[in-house]
């Protein structure tokens, strides 16, 4: 009878807690952000942010049915990885444009440093 006291509540707290997590509206919006960036940026262009570009845009759709299906803290968890993602897709972009930058530079500079050839 004791345990029974304590065992009731006890599973009616941990349903209650696993209910009350809220819809992850913020994470979800901040992750579709991010990944409307990356796109923006031209990640679908640069193979190693295309991967996470991927991987970003699944993972949003798959917080997006998590939601539907009443899972919030789950659909947090899979919009927050999704955002990083995202971001971590940005950051390739952009490395990838400053290494070609650089290259561009590097270039500039040899040129002019070489004598010029004219007859």
């Amino acid at each position: 009878m004791f345990n029974r006291m304590f065992t009731i509540p006890g599973f009616v707290l941990a349903v209650s807690a696993c209910a009350s997590f809220p819809p992850p509206n913020d994470t979800m919006a901040s992750s579709l952000a991010s990944v409307r960036g990356a796109e923006e940026l031209g990640a679908a262009n640069v193979p190693q942010a295309a991967l996470q570009l991927q991987l970003a845009q699944e993972g949003l759709n798959k917080a997006k049915k998590l939601m539907a299906g009443g899972d919030n803290e789950q659909a947090h968890y899979m919009a927050l990885r999704a955002g990083n993602d995202a971001e971590l897709a940005i950051a390739l972009t952009r490395e990838n444009t400053a290494r070609g930058e650089a290259k561009s530079a590097e270039q500039r500079v040899d040129d002019a440093k070489s004598p010029e050839t004219t007859p």
